[in-house]
């Protein structure tokens, strides 16, 4: 008869041991991800108290079993906080210490006064019932996270179920109580045995829910992650081809990808670009000169020539930059300026610099800006124009003298015309008033070349005959617009440079459209 009592209680303490076992797996396979180290902690738990609690029925030792019940009950609350975490509610951990103090306290006293032990399961009994009832509310009700909501009510029920079975253990066992029942072992009690007849099934069943919940989060996390790559993917394609440059990507040495201005560029189609030697399409001579940007890949522009398939020679300014710091790509970028070569060449000869900064004068500033504002308007791209003025140079130079103002605008003008891209066009239009002309640039790019050359302005020290100062600038820049002239964009783009000076100075105003 006792063996037939007994093996409930055998059959629940494997149950649980699998529970453990599974439990520690499944925290192991699904790190990070913090829920399951909970459900493995309470797991091993509830194992080491029942297999204490056992040791007690073997040697009837008090020690064994007050520390047994409290490790049985710590780990039905460690399994309940597991849940707190997962669903990434505050974690109750008070209830673990109230519990401990309440049922040790009651076991405590059965041993030392002789108590009724029907009395000590209904407190034990009341207090491991209440437990799963904090996560049920939760779990049943919660409505964020729908990719675990079946394995959230599985849980939320299966705990229920377990909470109903410890309650009508404690009112069995009060019931024994109250009608003054003869003692009779745990073991051959019917209100102790009836939570491993019922309820360690209904925690087996949550814990599978458990489980299932973890692997929905791991499947709908993976799922998110699988999207924003692609989404990722897809934006950097677009951003590839929105380019108003060529651009390709340099996997050891060989195109991986590229866009269809580099094609245009090369004048070769992008099934036969993909896998070839990037270095193949330049010239011999320049071959050394390519390597050594990729090998530095510091984003710094170089003047390169390409060797087009038709014999063509194509001047071209190269810009190279690593795609990422892990993935040992680079990403090239490749201007077609030969335009600007032909047009540097006449501006040579017509003596078209200024002769104190050495950058374009106001007659090559206005030829660029009619042949670039042609060729916006005939192909519609876009175009900006900022205009400088130096900050308070009328004092500069009534504190320094003009011989230190020339220096300003020197060192000024020098430092703008570095940052300045190849197709850009920098000049001095009149006594501290300059223009940067950028073709192929939306707003946005403007203003992120502005914010760079004012915040480079700021930080320019002017020498002159051991005298050392500062300088600032004020910029106003305007897009070009349907319909603009010279006439017009220079006015726009001059109201906005008014506007900074009214504003405080040093300081960039965006032109109204209109």
């Amino acid at each position: 008869m006792e063996t037939i009592y007994f093996s409930p209680m055998l059959l629940g303490a494997c149950l649980i041991l699998a529970i453990a076992i599974s439990a520690t797996f499944l925290w192991f396979t699904t790190r990070p991800i913090p829920a399951p180290l909970f459900w493995m902690i309470g797991a091993w738990s509830l194992v080491i108290g029942v297999l204490m609690f056992a040791g007690f029925v073997v040697t009837r030792s008090p020690v064994l079993n007050v520390i047994g019940n409290l490790l049985q009950l710590v780990g039905e609350a460690v399994l309940v906080l597991g849940v707190f975490r997962f669903i990434g509610r505050p974690v109750p951990y008070w209830i673990i210490p109230v519990s401990v103090l309440i049922v040790g306290g009651m076991n405590i006293h059965y041993w030392m006064f002789q108590g009724n032990s029907d009395l000590l399961m209904v407190v034990y009994s009341l207090v491991a019932g209440l437990l799963p009832l904090q996560a049920v509310y939760l779990l049943l009700l919660i409505k964020d996270e729908p990719a675990i909501r079946s394995g959230r009510i599985l849980v939320g029920f299966c705990l229920a179920l377990y909470s109903v079975v410890t309650f009508t253990r404690a009112w069995f066992a009060w019931d024994a109580f109250a009608s003054g029942q003869s003692y009779t072992q745990p073991y051959e009690s019917f209100s102790y045995l009836l939570p491993y007849n019922l309820g360690i099934p209904a925690m087996v069943t949550a814990f599978i829910g458990m489980t299932l919940m973890t692997m929905q989060r791991v499947l709908a996390t993976s799922s998110s992650n699988f999207v924003r790559a692609e989404n990722n993917a897809q934006r950097f394609a677009r951003l590839l081809h929105i380019s108003s440059a060529g651009i390709a990507v340099i996997r050891d040495g060989r195109i991986s990808d590229s866009n269809e201005q580099l094609e245009a560029l090369l004048g070769i189609g992008r099934d036969e670009l993909l896998e070839r030697e990037f270095a193949l399409y330049f010239k011999k001579s320049a071959r050394a000169k390519l390597n050594a940007a990729i090998s530095l890949a510091n984003g710094d522009l170089i003047d390169i020539d390409v060797k087009r398939p038709d014999g063509g020679i194509l001047n071209t300014e190269l810009r190279v930059l690593p795609l990422t710091d892990e993935s040992g790509d680079f990403i090239v970028e490749l201007r077609d300026i030969s335009h600007r070569r032909t047009l540097e060449d006449e501006l040579k000869r017509l003596a078209t610099v200024d002769p104190l900064t050495g950058v374009f004068n106001r007659r090559s500033f206005d030829g660029l800006f009619s042949r670039a504002l042609q060729l916006a308007r005939r192909q519609e791209r876009p175009m900006c124009l900022a205009i400088f003025d130096l900050d308070h140079f009328k004092e500069t130079n009534d504190k320094y003298g003009h011989l230190a103002g020339d220096e300003a605008l020197k060192v000024f003008s020098q430092y703008c015309a570095k940052q300045a891209r190849g197709t850009d066009v920098f000049a001095r239009i009149g006594g501290e008033e300059f223009a940067l002309l950028m073709p192929d640039t939306d707003l946005d790019g403007a203003l992120s070349i502005l914010r760079r050359v004012l915040d480079g302005v700021a930080t320019l020290q002017i020498k002159h005959n051991g005298l050392r100062f500062g300088i600032g600038a004020s910029a106003g820049v305007a897009r070009y617009q349907t319909g603009d002239s010279m006439v017009s964009l220079m006015k726009r783009a001059d109201e906005a440079l008014y506007k900074s000076k009214d504003e405080g100075r040093n300081r960039i105003s965006v032109a109204e459209t209109e």
